[in-house]
């Protein structure tokens, strides 16, 4: 089996190809900017079945293309996307060029392709805007930041080829996903990375919105399933497990797991413009694939605490602080 990785370096990206890997795929993975350190990847990129291409959606479309036209894979997973929710407020044009514009477009030339494949498309749950009651995949969307505007796109207009064309396509929307060579600027790697080195942490608006976490080996696993699943065609799945947790007590839990006092860590700070303050997912059709968490969050957080102890030298100096890239 052959697959090729659109954001082969991402977090989710690249830990969905180790999977692949391990499973004796052979792997080409596309990502516009190598990897910053080597303890970010979690898999061996020397490996004989696997071939890296640094390449730019929005700017070698083309080339992109004439590779996965000459490699003929079985699937096409994209991972592709300008994320951060509070991040898209400021420069919104950079996150539409990409998510509204570029991936619709890549698609719609993956619909020419004369070969049989499957598109696995990763989206977010951030389309349906905050919510009280539990969301299915066939909630209504209610899109409320610049990011979550930008997402939308790409679902709709793989909803239509698949109604128009049959274009073989399977979508996950999953919960925060968390674990082992996690950039630092996200809320668990940043709370333990602070306690190791004794640093302060910004906690906006009091911490008060609330969250499913899920470690990244059982998100990786149920996008496998669905990616598998050959009556899944044209579909959305959620992934999430169902625990829900306000940032404040996450960062407690995690205080209390690593014995560190949590006034000392914490500083308070306004909240972030255009933020959602709560969603849970339904996980009835993923389940009915036999899938459930296996990941605790307690287990998650440990062993994401592990790797950042392993690596702690490699992060001197490591900027907390997402840097959006143009």
């Amino acid at each position: 089996m052959k697959a090729l990785i659109i954001g082969s370096n991402s977090f989710y990206g690249s830990h969905y190809a180790k999977l692949l890997l391990k499973k004796k795929f052979k792997v080409i993975g596309i990502s516009r900017s190598k990897i910053k350190k080597k303890c970010f990847l979690p898999f061996d990129k020397k490996l004989k079945n696997f071939k890296f291409l640094k390449l730019d959606l929005n700017t070698q479309l083309i080339k992109i293309f004439t590779t996965i036209k000459k490699f003929k894979p079985n699937y096409i997973i994209n991972f592709s996307s300008q994320s951060m929710v509070n991040e898209s407020w400021k420069s919104p044009q950079d996150w539409f060029l990409t998510n509204s514009y570029s991936v619709p477009y890549f698609y719609s030339m993956l619909n020419n392709l004369s070969f049989k494949f499957r598109l696995v498309h990763i989206s977010t749950p951030e389309i349906y805007g905050s919510s009280k009651n539990l969301i299915s995949e066939d909630e209504k969307i209610n899109p409320s930041t610049p990011y979550a505007i930008s997402r939308v796109n790409a679902d709709f207009y793989l909803k239509s080829l698949n109604k128009e064309f049959n274009f073989n396509f399977v979508g996950t929307r999953a919960a925060n996903i968390y674990g082992e060579c996690q950039d630092l600027y996200r809320i668990i790697p940043k709370t333990i990375y602070s306690i190791i080195n004794k640093k302060k942490i910004f906690l906006h608006g009091g911490g008060k919105s609330i969250r499913s976490f899920i470690h990244i080996d059982d998100a990786c696993e149920a996008t496998y399933l669905i990616m598998k699943n050959k009556r899944a065609n044209g579909e959305f799945f959620h992934i999430s497990s169902k625990q829900m947790i306000s940032i404040k007590d996450l960062i407690k839990k995690i205080c209390k797991i690593y014995k560190y006092d949590y006034s000392k860590l914490i500083e308070e700070s306004k909240d972030r413009i255009g933020k959602d303050k709560f969603y849970k997912l339904q996980t009835k059709k993923i389940e009915k694939f036999g899938w459930k968490t296996k990941v605790s969050l307690e287990e998650g957080i440990k062993k994401t605490g592990n790797w950042l102890k392993e690596n702690n030298k490699n992060f001197t100096n490591y900027d907390l602080f997402y840097r959006h890239k143009v």
